[in-house]
């Protein structure tokens, strides 16, 4: 560690990087960088502290900045875990599991992680579950053990609303080696639900169909020959199945009774989505592991980790679940 403070201090000089203060044990900030330079000078003092401190870190960004980061620390990227950044965080609800799992492996040290969940090539749809998957980090760790998360973000190739959104849900911002608290930041108390807003219309030929408790089978047989017309390959059509019937069966029990099922395919994807009259009030749903011998509950936590993107808006007056698969996949 010795050798990599040195190299630190050499590139970055004393008193480059300074850090806000922070209320609560979780400090979520947001790092606004541009180029590989850039990227390094907020993350390597951030990793060089946390190891100096004997603090585990766990990094996933995309493989030009980890192998950025591992050529700079050298032989102390040996005690860094990084993980594929595409396959951990490809659907963003798996984000609060993934850190969940980190901390219980280190139960009652402190932490470092470093998540790029923003990236060039994401669609629509995928950022915008990022920037809600943002805000719920601060609810999922509000009160949890202390623990630093920095996430990255390219200002060289994201938009402006991704900026701006990173500035409304990350407490504290860097940039330029400097780090402070963001005035733009929403606390919890008026950060928009998690699952406000609406989704996209359906096309006008999308597969529809209407179901209750008897029509169960009627809809895993519409999603199967659907997957089967889309090419979507074998595992890809078990995992979407699966992952439908989870939430009609969610819809009976929980939803009036019963639903509607929509599918169509869209920009490489096949989408499906299930209406009903039901009410999601907890923000973290699908998003916590259940207990193992909880009776039930799992629907949406297995619906997370079957499918490319899930996309939940909820009212007190219904409730939509959207999820897609990539054409091509498995």
């Amino acid at each position: 560690m010795s050798m990599v403070g040195e190299k630190m201090r050499a590139r970055f000089p004393a008193g480059a990087v300074k850090v806000a203060l922070v209320e609560g044990s979780f400090r979520h900030e947001a790092l606004f960088y541009s180029g590989e330079d850039g990227f390094l000078r907020g993350t390597l003092p951030f990793v060089v502290e946390g190891l100096a401190a004997g603090q585990p870190v766990l990094i996933a960004v995309r493989e030009q900045r980890a192998s950025a980061l591992r050529r700079e620390l050298g032989a102390a990227a040996e005690q860094v875990r990084f993980a594929d950044m595409r396959e951990l965080w490809r659907n963003p609800a798996r984000v609060i599991p993934a850190w969940r799992e980190f901390l219980a492996e280190h139960d009652g040290r402190t932490v470092r992680g470093i998540g790029e969940q923003a990236w060039p090539g994401r669609s629509d749809a995928e950022l915008d579950e990022c920037q809600r998957q943002e805000s719920l980090l601060n609810v999922a760790f509000a009160r949890g053990p202390a623990w630093s998360l920095l996430c990255p973000y390219d200002l060289d190739e994201l938009d402006l609303r991704q900026i701006s959104a990173a500035r409304l849900t990350h407490p504290a911002l860097m940039h330029e080696g400097i780090s402070r608290r963001s005035g733009s930041y929403l606390p919890l108390h008026r950060a928009p639900s998690a699952f406000a807003g609406a989704l996209p219309d359906p096309p006008a030929d999308r597969g529809e169909l209407s179901f209750t408790f008897r029509g169960l089978g009627a809809v895993r047989s519409l999603v199967s020959v659907r997957a089967e017309q889309a090419a979507l390959g074998s595992e890809a059509r078990e995992d979407l199945v699966l992952a439908v019937n989870e939430l009609a069966t969610n819809s009976v029990q929980y939803g009036g009774g019963g639903g509607t099922l929509r599918i169509w395919t869209e920009q490489g994807e096949l989408v499906c989505d299930v209406r009903d009259h039901g009410y999601i009030g907890d923000p973290l749903a699908g998003r916590i592991a259940p207990p193992l011998d909880q009776h039930g509950g799992r629907g949406l936590w297995l619906v997370n980790h079957l499918c490319d993107l899930v996309q939940i808006r909820s009212t007190p007056n219904g409730t939509i679940v959207r999820v897609r698969m990539r054409l091509g996949a498995g």
